[in-house]
């Protein structure tokens, strides 16, 4: 029999690892590590051992006493179905070789590197077997002459979950409309002078493109999307916009009045995304506008800018004006609400080169500006 299938099996001599905890605990930088440390932090010999830790570590594996888990390597100290399948406990078995864990401990060990790894721990609590998630930071450290390896574990569980959950949303939201969306093409060539057939066909064409742009954001964090610029007419950007507001309940007995110049002018802009902008401008509008009301939709065209104003009769608090574009941030209580604004900011911004501001006072009402260059 294999005395590992991964990391070495040798465990410390105990006088010597007697010593180590004695080294450990009469040492204030490693006292100081372990207290102002609030995550799960354990502190291993050479031998994957543990010579310290703390007390979320404590708290979290549910040991009362620290004595019970000095000596014991990670896995058993987290109950890991796996740890004692081979005599020589934790890292030893053929599970380990593909433990997130173990291979972040080897390569801060072996390779003196700090090493950071996602580690899918199946785990008995009680009579319970659970299945979670952790992230593991493995990093080497010399205090007094004496080299230790530091072990953050993080529990990502549920952002795995969600994150998992999201990939399987978008996988199969993609399948329903790749079957909507050629429907709507088959009806719309078959009747090419129902309006409402050709409506259909382009708000399927509108929804396939907005899911690929949530989930391009959604796989990079908002920060690798890559802008899809065409020159497009202002008539057709306020085409795409109508789709998205045309039957919103919003609109429901609240007016949009228009004015601006020719609609054959073109910019040079990603056409998704400038419709996100303007179609988020005109809903909260509406949404803040008394029923029988109007709204407006000003466009301005000037020698570099292409300039779009949207104003509602309705005043935005002081108080609130200040935190009017921070993330997270809504005064409708509903979660999720109050993404709008932000959004605003991010597309028109930081994608698309622009500028999007307010102003709101009580005499004047409020009016949202979006200013995107002509390029």
């Amino acid at each position: 029999m294999n005395d590992t299938y991964f990391a070495p099996a040798a465990r410390t001599e105990r006088r010597k690892f007697y010593n180590q905890i004695g080294q450990i605990s009469h040492s204030p930088i490693m006292s100081t590590l372990l207290t102002a440390c609030t995550g799960l932090l354990v502190v291993l010999n050479k031998d994957r051992q543990i010579v310290a830790l703390n007390h979320s570590f404590l708290e979290a594996t549910g040991i009362d006493n620290p004595e019970e888990a000095l000596g014991l390597r990670l896995g058993e100290s987290l109950h890991c179905v796996h740890a004692h399948e081979q005599p020589n406990g934790c890292g030893t078995t053929p599970y380990c070789r593909t433990c997130g864990a173990a291979i972040a401990m080897m390569a801060a060990i072996n390779d003196d590197v700090i090493n950071e790894q996602p580690c899918a721990l199946t785990a008995k609590k009680g009579d319970e077997i659970v299945n979670l998630c952790l992230l593991i930071r493995a990093q080497p450290i010399v205090v007094d002459n004496h080299r230790w390896i530091l072990v953050y574990a993080q529990d990502i569980t549920m952002q795995q979950f969600w994150m998992n959950l999201e990939q399987v949303f978008f996988h199969d939201v993609n399948n329903i409309l790749t079957s909507l969306l050629g429907h709507a093409a088959l009806m719309a060539t078959d009747q090419p002078d129902n309006e409402d057939a050709q409506t259909i066909h382009r708000t399927a064409i509108r929804l396939c493109s907005e899911i690929s742009l949530q989930k391009s954001l959604s796989l990079y964090k908002d920060t690798d999307y890559l802008v899809n610029n065409s020159g497009v007419t202002l008539q057709q950007i306020r085409q795409e916009v109508e789709l998205i507001i045309k039957g919103h309940r919003a609109t429901d007995k609240r007016r949009i009045v228009e004015s601006g110049p020719a609609q054959n002018i073109k910019i040079h802009t990603d056409p998704l995304l400038v419709t996100r902008v303007l179609g988020n401008m005109l809903i909260n509008a509406l949404e803040a506008t008394p029923k029988g009301d109007e709204i407006r939709l000003t466009t301005v065209v000037e020698p570099d800018w292409v300039v779009w104003e949207v104003w509602n009769p309705a005043w935005i608090d002081e108080d609130v004006q200040k935190r009017v574009f921070q993330r997270h941030f809504s005064t409708k209580s509903t979660n999720g609400r109050g993404l709008g604004t932000f959004s605003m900011k991010l597309f028109g911004e930081k994608y698309l080169g622009g500028q999007v501001s307010f102003c709101s006072t009580k005499p004047e009402g409020t009016t949202f500006t979006f200013r995107h260059p002509r390029r």
